[in-house]
C-alpha cells in the first residue's frame, strides 16, 4: 500500500487549510486532520493503519530563483528511512512549500528588472559595494518536509528532508559551489535543531529555535512559517518574496536560507549573488536509513509512505508481492529464478528443477534425425523439378507491389485499435490515403535527404479535378528497403493524412503502387526553420530582416500545431526546428509542423513507454523520457520549450559545447539552459515552465499558446533588438570542421560556437558507453537503414530540405531506383551544424 502527501495547493509562507485537504485527497486513500493554529497550524495529522514496518520518504521543497538567476534552483533535499509503527498511532506531516521566486515582482519596477531593462541594483553595488538605497531580487528560501511524532507530550522527529536555499539576485560565475553543497543530515537528538544564521536575508527555519526576525524562517515549534523579503526590500521595491512553508527564509537582494532539521545560513553582507544555503536534513535513530539523501525536488515537497517489503532473502535484494500477496524475488535481466525461489541462476546455469531422463531425451534426438532424414528424401526430388519454377514465382511474388501491401496490412502494427487515431481493423487507413497515379507525378530538383530517402521538389496534375499542376515536395523510400521501412514509411504517410491543420503540412496523396513509393505533401518552399533562422542571422555589416514579433510568430504557430495535436491526444515527441517547415522567407510566413518521423510508433496509445533499442534526441527530451522511455502530451511541452530556446537563439544547438551524455547528466540534475542572447523575460518564463521536472507541471498548450500571444501584445518583448552576430555568415560555416576548446565561453577556435563537434565512432562509444542502451551510438547515428551511415550525435537525422542542384524531370522506373541507391557523399549539412557522412540506400 502506498500513501502520498502533498502540500493540498497551498503556495507561499503559510501551510494549507483542512477545506484544502479534503479537496486534495478526495479521490484517494488518504484522510487527514489539519491543524488549525498554533505550531501545528498547517500540519497534516494521519493515523497509522497497520502495526507494520514502512517506508517513509520526504521530499524538501526547492528554493526560489532570484531575479536575474534562473538558470537553476536549488533542490529540495530527498530523505528516506525505514520504522515500525504501531497501529492509530498519530504521525505528524508538515509538507515544504516551494520558496517564491523574485520574479515577477509587483509592480512595472520590479518587471524591469526581471527582464533586464533595469540595473539600479547591481548598478549600486558596483559602485558602492553595498546596498542602502536599493535592495531585493533573490529568492526565497524553501520549506523543509518534517514527519514526526507526539511521545509524552513532547514532538520527536522522525524524518525531515531538507530545503534548499533562496538563489540570489545575481549568479556569481566565479562559484562552482552550487555544484557541490553536499547534502548533510544529523542522527543525534542531542545536538540542536537550531535556525540558521540570518543577515540582511532570512535564515532557515530549524526544528526547535527561537527567531524574533520577520525576514527569518519560523522553526518547526513555532509554526514554520516562511520569512518575509527583508525590510529595505519591502520599502524601495515593494519587492514582497516569501520563504515557503515549513521554515524557508526570507530573501533580500541575497537568497534565503533553506528550512531543515537545522536551518540554512545566509550571507551576513547583502551580497547580490550570495545564494542561501540548503538545511539540515534528519533522521531519527530508531529508523535504518533507506537511501541516502540527494538533492533531487525542483518544485513543492512530498511525503510517501508505503508497507517496508523485506527482500533481505532474495539474492538479488529485490522482490515484489505477487497477486495472491505472496512476496517473490526478482531476478536481474538474464537470469532466471530457480526452484528454490530464493537463487537467481544464468540461463546456461544449473536448473535445480526436475529434468528429463538421459535415455528418453537420447530416444527423442534419434527420432528427429530419422524423420528428418526421411522427409529429406522424400522431398529431394519434388525440390529438384520444381527449384526453377518456385524461384521464378518467388521472384516475381516478392517484387509485386501487391504483395508488399498485404504484408503491411496484415502486420500486428496496422491491427492494434486506437480510437484516437482511428486505426482501426486490418488494412485500417489506407483506403483514406489518395492514391495517386505516377504518371500524373513529375520530379523537378532535390530538396535533401529524409529519414528514408530523397526528398524531391515536384508537380502533380489531377489533384481534386484541377487541371492545373500543383507544386509538391516527395518523399521517396528507396526500392531496396527493408519490409519495416515500408511500414513505417506507409504509417507516417497515415499518420500525417489524419490531420487537418493550418499549422500541419498537408498531405497531398501517396503514390504506392509503383516503386520507389512516394508520400506528396504540400510545398514549403521557405525550407526548415533551422536553417531559415540560421541563414537570417543579423550579422555586423547585414541587418537582418527579421523582427522579434517574427520570431515570436514562428512560434505562436507551431504552439498552434502543437495544441491542435495535444487535443487530439496525439503525441509527436520530436517537437524541434529541424522538423519545422515554412511556407516561404518573406514576410506572411506561415511555421508549419512537417516531419512526424518519430511518432509514428506512438500511436498505439496516448501514452507511451518506449522499449528496446531507438534513436531519441536526447537534446530535445526531458528525463522521463529519456531514462524511462515514457512519452505523453508534457513531453512535447519540454521539446517546445527547447524549440523557442532555438527560435529565439537563431538557430543555435541546444545546449552548446555538450555532448549527449553531458546533457543526460546536467538535465537530470536540476540543470536549464541559459537564456539566449537578447531573449526577453516573459519568453525565457515560457521555456523554464516547459522545462519543470515533474511532467504536471508544465503548461499544456493552450497555456503556452495563451503566454506566446500575450507576449505577441507586449510593446517591451516586440520592440527588443535582435542579437547581432560577429561571426561568420551562415554560408561560410562549412568551410572548416569546428573545435571548440572551452565551453564555458562557448567559443570554439573557429567559426560559429553553436555547431557541435563531429566525433569520430571510437570516441563517441567511449563518452557514450556507459548510457543506457536507448542512447548508445549505435541507436544515435541515423534513421537511415544503411549500417555505414553517421550523422552527427546531436541531433538525430531527419528531412533537411536543404535546397541543392536542380534535376531535369526523372524517370520513375528502373534507372530513377539506380539513381536513388548508392550514393555516398561527405557533406556539410546546416540544418545540423556538422559535417555528414552519408550512404544511403
Amino acid at each position: 500500500m502506498f500513501w502520498e502527501f502533498s502540500t493540498c495547493g497551498a503556495k507561499g509562507p503559510y501551510g494549507p487549510t483542512q477545506a484544502q485537504c479534503n479537496n486534495a485527497y478526495r479521490n484517494n486513500n488518504i484522510s487527514v486532520i489539519v491543524g488549525k493554529d498554533g505550531p501545528l497550524k498547517g500540519v497534516q495529522m494521519w493515523r497509522v493503519p497497520f502495526t507494520k514496518v514502512y517506508t517513509i520518504s520526504a521530499y524538501g521543497a526547492a528554493g526560489g530563483k532570484g531575479a536575474k538567476n534562473h538558470n537553476k534552483r536549488s533542490h529540495g533535499i530527498f530523505m528516506s528511512g525505514v520504522f515500525h509503527l504501531e497501529k492509530d498511532e498519530l504521525l505528524y506531516i508538515l509538507v515544504g512549500q516551494q520558496g517564491e521566486d523574485a520574479c515577477p515582482g509587483n509592480n512595472n519596477r520590479t518587471q524591469e528588472i526581471c527582464m533586464g531593462e533595469l540595473s539600479v541594483i547591481e548598478d549600486e553595488y558596483r559602485e558602492k559595494k553595498t546596498l542602502s538605497d536599493w535592495a531585493g531580487g533573490g529568492g526565497g528560501g524553501g520549506g523543509a518536509t518534517y514527519v514526526f511524532k507526539e511521545i509524552n507530550g513532547v514532538l520527536i522527529p522522525l524524518l525531515v528532508g531538507a530545503g534548499g536555499g533562496g538563489k540570489a539576485y545575481l549568479e556569481d560565475s566565479d562559484d562552482a559551489s552550487d555544484f557541490e553543497q553536499q547534502e548533510t543530515f544529523e542522527r543525534n537528538m542531542a545536538i540542536p535543531g537550531l535556525n540558521g544564521n540570518s543577515g540582511a536575508a532570512g535564515g532557515g527555519g530549524g526544528w526547535s529555535d527561537i527567531t524574533e526576525l520577520p525576514w527569518a524562517g519560523k522553526s518547526l515549534l513555532e509554526g514554520a512559517e516562511g520569512g518575509q523579503s527583508c525590510y529595505q526590500a519591502r520599502a524601495t521595491l515593494q519587492w514582497d518574496t516569501y520563504g515557503g512553508f515549513g521554515g524557508g527564509g526570507g530573501p533580500c537582494t541575497s537568497g534565503g536560507g533553506g528550512g531543515g532539521y537545522q536551518g540554512g545560513h545566509v550571507s551576513q553582507l547583502d551580497d547580490v549573488s550570495a545564494d542561501g544555503q540548503d538545511g539540515v536534513s534528519f533522521i531519527h535513530p530508531s529508523g535504518e536509513m533507506f537511501l541516502q539523501p540527494l538533492a533531487a525536488m525542483e518544485n513543492d515537497g512530498e511525503v510517501h509512505i508505503e508497507l517496508f517489503l523485506n527482500c533481505s532473502h532474495c539474492k538479488s535484494g529485490n522482490c515484489k508481492k505477487d497477486v495472491e500477496r505472496r512476496v517473490v524475488c526478482i531476478c536481474d535481466t538474464g537470469t532466471m529464478l530457480a526452484a528454490d525461489n530464493v537463487t537467481c541462476l544464468a540461463p546456461k546455469g544449473p536448473i535445480p528443477d526436475k529434468q528429463l531422463p538421459l535415455p528418453l531425451i537420447l530416444a527423442v534426438l534419434i527420432a528427429t534425425v530419422i524423420l528428418g532424414v526421411i522427409f529429406a528424401c522424400g522431398s529431394l526430388s519434388f525440390v529438384y523439378h520444381r527449384k526453377k519454377k518456385q524461384l521464378e514465382g518467388a521472384r516475381v511474388r516478392l517484387q509485386s507491389t501487391e504483395y508488399k501491401l498485404s504484408k503491411i496490412r496484415s502486420s500486428i502494427i496496422m491491427t492494434d485499435y486506437n480510437p484516437n487515431y482511428c486505426f482501426a481493423g486490418k488494412g485500417a487507413g489506407l483506403s483514406e490515403l489518395k492514391e495517386v497515379p505516377r504518371k500524373n507525378i513529375t520530379l523537378l530538383r532535390a530538396l535533401g535527404h529524409g529519414a528514408f530517402g530523397e526528398v524531391y521538389e515536384g508537380l502533380v496534375v489531377g489533384i481534386s479535378g484541377d487541371p492545373n499542376p500543383l507544386q509538391v515536395a516527395i518523399k521517396t523510400l528507396p526500392e531496396l528497403c527493408s519490409e519495416q521501412d515500408e511500414m513505417d514509411f506507409l504509417m507516417e504517410a497515415l499518420i500525417i493524412s489524419k490531420f487537418n491543420h493550418q499549422n500541419i503540412v498537408r498531405c497531398i496523396g501517396v503514390s504506392l503502387q509503383t516503386v520507389p513509393r512516394f508520400i506528396l505533401l504540400e510545398l514549403m518552399s521557405g525550407g526548415d526553420m533551422k536553417t531559415f533562422l540560421r541563414q537570417n542571422r543579423p550579422l555586423v555589416n547585414r541587418p537582418s530582416t527579421l523582427t522579434m514579433s517574427d520570431l515570436l510568430n514562428m512560434a505562436r504557430d507551431i504552439a498552434c500545431g502543437c495544441k491542435y495535436l495535444e487535443e487530439g491526444q496525439f503525441i509527436h515527441r520530436d517537437i524541434a526546428a529541424r522538423n519545422c517547415l515554412l511556407t516561404q522567407t518573406n514576410s506572411g510566413r506561415v511555421a508549419k509542423i512537417g516531419d512526424f518521423g518519430m511518432a509514428r510508433d506512438i500511436y498505439k496509445a496516448s501514452y507511451y513507454r518506449k522499449g528496446g533499442r531507438a534513436m531519441l534526441p536526447v537534446k530535445w527530451m526531458p528525463p522521463e523520457a529519456f531514462l524511462e522511455g515514457i512519452f505523453t502530451s508534457k513531453t512535447d511541452s519540454w521539446s517546445f520549450g527547447v524549440l523557442l530556446w532555438e527560435i529565439f537563439s537563431l538557430g543555435y544547438m541546444p545546449y552548446p559545447c555538450k555532448t549527449n551524455q553531458e546533457v543526460l547528466e546536467f538535465v537530470t540534475s536540476g540543470g536549464r539552459m541559459d537564456p539566449p542572447k537578447n531573449c526577453p523575460g516573459p519568453v525565457y518564463r515560457i521555456m523554464t515552465q516547459c522545462w519543470q521536472h515533474t511532467p504536471d507541471h508544465r503548461p499544456n498548450f493552450s497555456t503556452i499558446l495563451e503566454r506566446i500571444i500575450y507576449c505577441t501584445q507586449d510593446p517591451d518583448v516586440i520592440n527588443t533588438d535582435l542579437p547581432v552576430e560577429s561571426s561568420p555568415a551562415p554560408e561560410e560555416e562549412g568551410s572548416t570542421i569546428m573545435r571548440p576548446t572551452s565551453c564555458n565561453g562557448m567559443t570554439p577556435l573557429l567559426g560559429n560556437p553553436s555547431l557541435p563537434v563531429m566525433l569520430d565512432t571510437q570516441t563517441m562509444e567511449h563518452k557514450l558507453g556507459d548510457l543506457p542502451e536507448e542512447l548508445r551510438v549505435e541507436n544515435l547515428v541515423s534513421w537511415n537503414l544503411c549500417t555505414t551511415s553517421l550523422q552527427c550525435v546531436d541531433e538525430p537525422s531527419e528531412s533537411s530540405w536543404a535546397q541543392s542542384n536542380p534535376i531535369s524531370s526523372l524517370e520513375t522506373k528502373p534507372q530513377m531506383s539506380h539513381k536513388l541507391k548508392n550514393k555516398s557523399k561527405n557533406r556539410w549539412n546546416p540544418t545540423y551544424g556538422s559535417w555528414v557522412m552519408e550512404s544511403t540506400c
